[in-house]
């Protein structure tokens, strides 16, 4: 025998009275009455349009699409089948779609039905159908207007409306080959949306220079099967852009020398090569202009690795991590340190952080000028020979805690003591009026 509980009788009744005129009002039903119907409470909410050129990301043969169907009468413990079929719109050519068999079980009163659509055949043209409940299974239908669903089917590529502006400058012009790169890599149809705020209806420059670095660093980390055809701007050295080090640097490295995303930026504008459909050619074409900037491109390798000297230990690199990382080797037949390479104090010997480097180093050396400390690279670069000679193992400090420790890869304490004792006496062997003020250390 069947068992019946009464389910609700006047459903939504009162949360449609005194509604707005395009919500679909429930007639009664007697509480006997066995009926189903699509839960959507506004018109326009009986229909959706899906566009497969808005789905890039794995490119997709199929899009499911969820429906809410809901029972208005009484329940049951038995298993009952709903009727759902599929007709043409006027005007349209049929969506190809599949529709899965829907029962109502256990008491069930509402569920989700997936529709599975089927991408278009062809691009640029409306498809349409309609689902409907025909009221043949052992569920009608329970409200009128409330018993079918139409869904518009189309593949369109429509560039976004937020791509002008600074997207426009930082990632060029749109089309859809670049429009399915950018998706796929951030594995996001809607990766657009990041780059503008409508809030504040302003570009968010950071998340654009980002996605600007990312693209660049993808399609130029390894050399490619086939020419590149994604046009992508390199930006300019004063943007500061952070380009990792792209595969074809190193063939040239003899001329162009450290890697810096900065000198990359500078020499790929310089060659007029600041795409990323352009830039492998001309880097292959490029070989007058790196000779005529190599001792220059040399000049700032050497003051980047002096300067890097000072942010190296806050960054929590050791000695050898800098080495690797930093370090050239310093031409002596170029000798830019007597030349005046702009030189930043030491990290250590400022002591910014009140380590306790600062009172050790001006033990030994004194107070910081650029000249005497240029006069102990030199020193220490004729003692170790510029194959060996690392400037950071001069002060050979750690940071440990709030505090400071000794670098013992490269001697720790005795280094220090052994540049002081090389470079006093160095220093004593000039004419005074050359000397540097180095204190006399007694050493233990």
């Amino acid at each position: 025998m069947k068992r019946y509980s009464h389910y609700i009788t006047w459903l939504l009744g009162l949360t449609f009275i005194l509604s707005a005129c395009d919500k679909i009002e429930p007639d009664f039903f007697d509480e006997e009455y066995n009926g189903a119907y699509f839960d959507y409470q506004y018109s326009a909410d009986f229909e959706k349009t899906l566009n497969f050129g808005e789905y890039v990301v794995g490119n997709p043969e199929t899009i499911p699409v969820k429906l809410n169907v809901k029972l208005l009468g009484y329940l049951s413990d038995e298993e009952r089948t709903l009727s759902i079929k599929s007709k043409e719109i006027d005007g349209y050519a049929l969506a190809d779609i599949v529709i899965p068999d829907l029962s109502f079980a256990n008491r069930e009163y509402q569920k989700e039905l997936e529709i599975i659509v089927k991408r278009p055949e062809v691009e640029d043209e409306i498809f349409a159908v309609c689902i409907y409940l025909d009221g043949e299974g052992d569920l009608g239908t329970g409200i009128a207007g409330k018993d079918s669903f139409k869904i518009y089917v189309k593949e369109v590529h429509e560039k976004p409306s937020v791509w002008a502006g600074q997207v426009q400058t930082y990632l060029g012009d749109w089309n859809r080959e670049k429009h399915a790169f950018l998706a796929t890599m951030m594995n996001n149809n809607y990766y657009y949306e990041a780059l503008y705020s409508t809030e504040q209806s302003k570009y968010k420059y950071d998340e654009i220079i980002n996605l600007n670095e990312l693209t660049v660093n993808t399609l130029l980390s390894e050399e490619p099967a086939e020419p590149i055809t994604l046009n992508f701007p390199i930006l300019k050295a004063e943007e500061y852009p952070d380009y990792s080090e792209p595969f074809f640097w190193e063939r040239y490295s003899e001329q162009l020398g450290l890697y810096t995303s900065q000198k990359f930026c500078k020499f790929t504008h310089m060659i007029n090569a600041a795409n990323t459909t352009e830039i492998i050619a001309a880097y292959e074409n490029a070989g007058e202009q790196m000779e005529k900037y190599k001792e220059t491109f040399h000049k700032e390798d050497v003051l980047t690795m002096l300067n890097a000297y000072y942010d190296y230990p806050k960054m929590g690199y050791t000695i050898d991590q800098y080495k690797e990382l930093l370090w050239v080797k310093i031409d002596k037949e170029t000798d830019y340190i007597s030349k005046g390479v702009y030189m930043r104090i030491p990290y250590w010997w400022e002591d910014p952080d009140n380590l306790g480097t600062g009172k050790i180093v001006k033990k030994y050396f004194g107070e910081y000028t650029d000249d005497k400390y240029q006069f102990m690279i030199k020193t220490m670069m004729d003692y170790d020979g510029i194959d060996n000679f690392v400037v950071a193992t001069i002060l050979p400090f750690t940071i440990e805690g709030k505090g400071y420790g000794w670098d013992e890869t490269v001697g720790g304490e005795e280094r220090l003591k052994e540049c002081y004792k090389t470079i006093k006496a160095k220093n004593d062997k000039r004419p005074k009026p050359l000397r540097h003020d180095i204190p006399e250390v007694v050493l233990e």
